[in-house]
């Protein structure tokens, strides 16, 4: 084998193998775009079950809800959360001392 034939060689795996990294990266790429489109219409049906079908082979539309109404969203922080919570303590706190001191 000639020294011409040995880099053409090389130049070819390295380009196969080049080329079979870039087609490896792509179909993960493509997975993963495929299981967030999948995920997101999944979601869309647990949350919004009013319209959809109940297919008998998936298990997490057993766990699905009958309406839409169990699926409440407030936009409340949580250190607000927990502000609200440590008042109300406070104030049965504060209650309870003043139905004893009397």
């Amino acid at each position: 084998m000639s020294t011409k034939e040995k880099i053409a060689k090389e130049a070819y795996e390295a380009g196969f193998n080049a080329g079979r990294k870039a087609g490896i990266t792509l179909g993960i790429e493509m997975g993963i775009q495929h299981a967030g489109e999948v995920m997101s219409a999944e979601l869309h049906r647990f949350k919004f079950p009013e319209g959809h079908e109940t297919r008998w082979n998936y298990k997490v539309d057993s766990l699905r809800p009958e309406d839409n109404s169990t699926f409440e969203f407030k936009y409340e922080r949580y250190e607000d959360r927990v502000k609200d919570r440590e008042a109300n303590a406070r104030r049965a706190r504060r209650n309870r001392w003043r139905k004893t001191a009397k």
